[in-house]
């Protein structure tokens, strides 16, 4: 798709992450995965990234897989029912990657504080063991005798983050037909900030369900559009997680061999998006839609 206003290719929306960025991925475990971006990320090479995920799944885990990813901040990485996270297990285990163990009200209480560019965030201390864990993410706060206990968590303010809405206008305003998890606290931290979306509409019919506007226009630096940009994950009232998929990615991620062959056949060696789509099949993302692939 060639730029008209905020909407740029993929490869163009891609061009500002450099080597060393630190990155925010948005979403929610197998929702609003941003995964043609991670794709498009992985192809271009990019190395010694900081990895700021929302509680996510094959998105993070790719990114580490692939080897673009030397530190994490994260809550959590899982396939829940379907298992462990198998990459980035494999890359703590064996010290190939940095953790920062956080929780919710950290990751919630940094980009607050990144978005309103304060040093640090205050949170609640709920007596878990964190600050011994990463003490570089928490620090006792100084309060009055009788107070709530409360922790610092330093600002995160990601060089650029990865969203996924089911769809925006021109100018750039992107919607969401379902939760917007921690998507907004992210872009307003982030110095640049780059939407995935299935799809285009006019800014009439944004005006006319201006409800579903989570991301403003003021807020998106980018739009990405790709029909089901976020297989094998879900995007709300549009398509739902491929099931097989993900079950056949976990297995695949359990050896870093057979994971390698699984990013040549599905990343590296497609024509980009429209090759991945190809290999997935049509049939197969008109199923997940309800019959309703390409509408």
């Amino acid at each position: 798709m060639t730029s008209s206003g905020k909407i740029v290719s993929l490869d163009a929306a891609l061009s500002v992450v450099q080597n060393g960025m630190t990155l925010g991925i948005g979403g929610w475990i197998f929702h609003g995965q941003p995964m043609a971006l991670v794709r498009g990320l992985i192809r271009k090479g990019v190395r010694d990234l900081t990895l700021v995920p929302a509680p996510g799944s094959i998105a993070p885990d790719m990114l580490i897989g692939a080897g673009c990813v030397t530190t994490t901040a994260c809550v959590f990485i899982s396939f829940e029912h379907l298992g462990l996270a198998p990459n980035f297990r494999r890359a703590v285990q064996s010290g190939a990657i940095k953790v920062l163990e956080m929780d919710g009200p950290g990751i919630a209480g940094g980009l607050r504080a990144g978005a309103c560019d304060l040093p640090y965030g205050l949170i609640p201390d709920l007596g878990t063991d964190l600050p011994r864990v990463n003490p570089e993410g928490y620090r006792r706060a100084r309060t009055q005798d009788g107070d709530r206990p409360l922790l610092e968590v330093p600002a995160i303010k990601p060089d650029v983050v990865f969203l996924h809405g089911q769809q925006a206008d021109q100018e750039g305003n992107v919607q969401y037909f379902g939760a917007s998890y921690f998507d907004l606290l992210m872009a307003q931290a982030a110095k640049h900030v780059i939407c995935l979306v299935d799809r285009i509409v006019p800014s009439s019919a944004v005006r006319q369900s201006a409800r579903l506007t989570k991301i403003p226009s003021a807020f998106v630096n980018a739009v990405v559009v790709s029909p089901f940009g976020a297989h094998p994950g879900a995007s709300s009232g549009l398509y739902e997680q491929d099931e097989a998929h993900l079950a056949a990615y976990v297995a695949a991620s359990r050896d870093q061999a057979t994971f390698d062959a699984y990013i040549a056949s599905h990343v590296r060696d497609t024509a980009g998006e429209d090759g991945y789509q190809d290999r997935i099949g049509a049939r197969t993302l008109a199923q997940l839609s309800g019959g309703e692939a390409g509408r």
